[in-house]
């Protein structure tokens, strides 16, 4: 049951945190013995325990409130969605030990060499273009995904020019986005370039690093190929490389955090994005080997942290411990009613189980199977529909779906205390297809042991790097 209570920083301070006021304070440790009801408790810090009981605190636990999808928002979800994303090809030149649509994994269709549907592709364009209203202010991202990407250029330029073409009437403000490896890269630079697409880019590091993507064909590392196309885009295209061109590097037993922000802001001037190997809907016979790959990137961040070096402090904002920070003053601290006035005005804050977006949210995937998905994330069983001759959502259904989860999980997040913000999709969580039966445990379940320990690791970042506060607060906070 969810109710305050008092955790300690590394450096043995004292905080309350209230959960029904997102409110957390320092306090002395004089209080301490008046919320544990010692028989030498201070009588000043008695009234001040008392004070705050009288007020709300340490009140008796409550169980958090919680609303269902309906029909209405999927709808909405549909008409404003800010990204639509095509699966282009399932094919890829190369052959990367740890890829999540490789042998490791199940929970995606059977690779076969397949390219979308062109036909199927432009129905499901124009069905969300008829959707939209004209408007200048709307931006739409139209995505490029694979396998790779670039063995299917064709249908990457025709879906741009007939999205230009929607465009003339709807006059939103169009962003082209792409994942590549960019071993190909150079055939297409310049339709890139004059499209302005955004592209992220697959890079583990240094040589080393990089070691396990290698070729299809000759099992030879990709790095060369890479490196070579994109130190030609840097030369010919410098601008367009310092704005458009952004890394992603999975974290693996061959590099570090370190090795990684090492190699590429001193080659490439950018910060790249690190993402842990995936460990979901990994076949059960390769789980010791997906295990042995596995490199822990908090274990790694603190290793990097250790050497306080000037790579440390340019990339700080990219920690996971800072992204926990501004995570909880957005979503756990009373900084969360200044972008969010109007929660002021109400008694009960009701919330949707877990960190799961409603169904279209964000983005729209389609895949070479022509099935419809919330993301390319989730495992391909969950599909939400499917674009043929016609677009086939069935919004009932959805809704069925979603809260019949939602009413499963929610006695879990009843009394687990990140149920304002977990994070956690509902389609990643372990096991999730037994949710309705007694043997299901949600593994992102929070109680206060495990919470305290999140605070404890979260006020004592902040106490060491007490800028940061403002930073967040001015920066993500109140912009």
């Amino acid at each position: 049951m969810i109710q305050s209570f008092i955790h300690t920083s590394e450096n043995e301070n004292l905080y309350i945190y209230d959960d029904q006021h997102r409110l957390s304070m320092l306090v002395h440790p004089e209080f301490e013995k008046a919320y544990k009801e010692a028989t030498d408790a201070n009588s000043y810090y008695l009234k001040k325990y008392t004070y705050l009981k009288d007020y709300g605190f340490f009140a008796k636990p409550k169980l958090a409130d919680f609303r269902v999808l309906d029909e209405l928002t999927v709808k909405e979800n549909i008409i404003n969605t800010k990204q639509i994303v095509f699966e282009v090809t399932d094919s890829c030149n190369l052959n990367c030990t740890y890829c999540a649509l490789g042998e490791l994994y199940e929970g995606y269709d059977r690779r076969s060499g397949r390219k979308i549907n062109t036909r199927y592709a432009i129905n499901l364009l124009k069905y969300i273009f008829d959707l939209k209203p004209k408007s200048k202010n709307n931006k739409l991202y139209i995505g490029f995904y694979g396998g790779e990407t670039l063995l299917n250029m064709n249908f990457v330029k025709q879906i741009v020019e007939i999205a230009n073409q929607l465009n003339a009437k709807k006059e939103m403000d169009l962003v082209y986005t792409m994942t590549t490896n960019a071993t190909l890269i150079h055939k297409y630079i310049d339709f890139l370039v004059a499209n302005k697409f955004r592209l992220l880019v697959s890079l583990d590091g240094n040589e080393g690093n990089h070691s396990y993507r290698v070729f299809g064909k000759n099992k030879k590392n990709s790095f060369h190929k890479v490196i070579e196309n994109l130190d030609l885009i840097q030369r010919d295209y410098p601008e367009y490389f310092s704005s458009r061109i952004r890394f992603n590097a999975v974290l693996h037993d061959r590099n570090s955090v370190k090795d990684i922000y090492e190699f590429i802001y001193t080659r490439y001037n950018t910060i790249p994005r690190i993402a842990e190997l995936n460990m979901r809907d990994v076949c059960s016979d390769n789980k010791d080997i997906l295990e042995s790959l596995f490199h822990s990137k908090r274990k790694s961040e603190v290793e990097f942290q250790k050497e306080q070096s000037d790579l440390y402090r340019i990339t700080h904002d990219n920690l996971s411990s800072y992204r926990e920070l501004t995570n909880f003053l957005k979503y756990l601290s009373v900084n969360y009613y200044i972008s969010n006035i109007n929660a002021l005005l109400h008694i009960v804050e009701k919330y949707l189980p877990t960190g799961t977006c409603t169904p279209f949210s964000k983005k729209i995937f389609l895949t070479t199977t022509n099935k419809l998905l919330v993301c390319e994330k989730v495992n391909y069983k969950y599909s939400m529909g499917k674009a043929m001759e016609n677009v086939e959502i069935d919004i009932p259904e959805i809704i069925s779906r979603y809260n019949f989860y939602y009413e499963h999980i929610k006695k879990f997040c009843q009394t687990c205390y990140a149920y304002r913000f977990c994070g956690a999709c509902l389609f990643q969580i372990k096991n999730i297809d037994n949710i309705d039966t007694e043997e299901f445990v949600c593994d992102r379940f929070q109680d206060q042991k495990i919470f305290k320990n999140k605070l404890h690791q979260i006020f004592s970042f902040l106490e060491k790097y007490p800028n940061d506060f403002s930073t967040i607060l001015e920066n993500l906070i109140l912009e």
